[in-house]
């Protein structure tokens, strides 16, 4: 037909290019605007013995304290991305190395808690050691975050070797998870518990399972023998080279 324009051809969408550019407008245009607002507010916060009433100052506190909470927000959602746009060359990976760093970075926490964390000695697994320290530090750290009241926290760490994975357990005594809730916990900014009771944006067991299923493995929740939450995760003898 004389004039018809020929149709085009089905487009070729580029995943990890979509993906990067989903990481720049949360790290650029989104992350710029939102700590402008709390820089300003901060600013504003430093003069706030010229606001006219205390109802001011306390408006001026809710903009600075949720500009914070957005960016942390951000934040994670810029981790989770950067999970799927940056590729990692794996690697023979120490786990006694990342426990033990682990350990040292939540110490203080242990202590003023007079918590205990517990492992045997861990093996040797292929992968990226980065992300595998933010898989177990993010088990870890949820571990001491929801803790009992009263109650010094107990976490264990557990592994079993099968043919062609390891399986991994961080096991705590703290206020544990409803089962009618273990697949929301897995969603991104999904959170069980008000800022007032617990700080955070309901990012970290996200990140933690896409870290253990990039590695050929799965990550599930039980109730642990002491009361509180086991998590369970599995990590493949022979991940792909590059994840």
């Amino acid at each position: 037909m004389q004039g018809a324009r020929e149709l085009l051809a089905p487009a070729v969408v580029d995943v990890n290019d979509e993906f990067r550019d989903f990481a720049y407008i949360v790290s650029h245009d989104l992350a710029g605007p939102v700590r402008s607002i709390v820089g300003f507010s901060q600013i504003l916060a430093e003069q706030a013995d010229k606001l006219d009433n205390e109802e001011d100052r306390l408006h001026l506190d809710l903009v600075i304290e949720s500009g914070e909470r957005l960016n942390d927000m951000i934040q994670g959602l810029l981790a989770f991305s950067r999970l799927n746009t940056v590729s990692r060359a794996v690697e023979t990976v120490d786990m006694e190395m990342i426990l033990a760093k682990c350990h040292m970075a939540l110490q203080t926490r242990l202590d003023n808690s007079k918590g205990q964390l517990t492992y045997p000695k861990m093996p040797e697994v292929k992968g990226d050691p980065s992300r595998l320290y933010t898989l177990f530090y993010t088990l870890l750290d949820n571990a001491l975050k929801f803790r009992r009241d009263g109650v010094q926290p107990d976490i264990r760490v557990y592994f079993e070797e099968s043919n062609d994975q390891w399986d991994f357990c961080v096991a705590d005594n703290g206020i544990g998870v409803d089962p009618m809730f273990y697949d929301d916990v897995f969603r991104p900014l999904r959170k069980l518990h008000t800022d007032e009771a617990y700080s955070g944006v309901g990012m970290g067991l996200t990140l933690a399972r896409k870290i253990a299923v990039q590695h050929g493995g799965n990550m599930e929740l039980e109730p642990s023998d002491a009361g509180g939450l086991a998590v369970y995760f599995s990590l493949a003898k022979n991940p792909p080279a590059v994840i």
